[in-house]
């Protein structure tokens, strides 16, 4: 029984784990300085190629400019990401022998993976509602990425002012652990 428990809260652990480290690797990287949560700057990525995932796919840009493919594999990866851990947490919760703390653990990670979930798409839609054309929020332990198209002159500090006041209203987090990376 013991060891039931042992493999059940190890599961759980590495489910957690694994999204994190998901939610952290989805952002792309940039090739100008990243924001270290300083209200009004943001990054860019720019120029016809970005680095994503640390850097095992490439962003590339077709004639126009655009970066939809970006923004749609990026909610697709996130979307997987999600779903196995929640069936993972699922199959975890439905072992007959697993203890009390554990069977909390898991019904605690599924209402955080759901509640980021929620506050991810919340984020999304109100940015978009700001005009901005697409964009794609991160949540994880520590803070929010905002992944945001940025007009050719990038964000403007009113821009990113604005992007940073929808994440923390949508979230627990400080203006400081929300990060903006604008993709032109």
């Amino acid at each position: 029984m013991k060891k039931k428990n042992l493999v059940a809260t190890v599961i759980i652990l590495f489910v957690c784990v694994a999204v994190y480290l998901n939610m952290n690797t989805v952002n792309p990287e940039v090739d100008s300085e990243r924001i270290e949560g300083n209200l009004g700057q943001s990054s860019t990525v720019s120029g016809t190629e970005e680095t994503a995932q640390e850097g095992e796919e490439n962003v590339k840009k077709d004639a126009n400019g655009d970066v939809t493919e970006y923004f749609s594999r990026a909610r697709e990866e996130k979307q997987k990401a999600r779903d196995t851990a929640l069936t993972t947490l699922k199959e975890a919760l439905s072992e007959e022998n697993l203890s009390e703390a554990s069977r909390d653990s898991a019904a605690e990670s599924i209402e955080t993976i759901s509640t980021g979930a929620v506050s991810e798409t919340r984020i999304e839609t109100l940015v978009k509602a700001k005009g901005y054309t697409d964009c794609v929020a991160l949540i994880n332990d520590t803070g929010v990425n905002v992944i945001v198209t940025a007009p050719e002159e990038g964000l403007s500090a009113s821009d990113t002012t604005k992007i940073k006041d929808i994440a923390v209203s949508e979230t627990d987090f400080l203006p400081g652990q929300i990060k903006i990376i604008e993709i032109k």
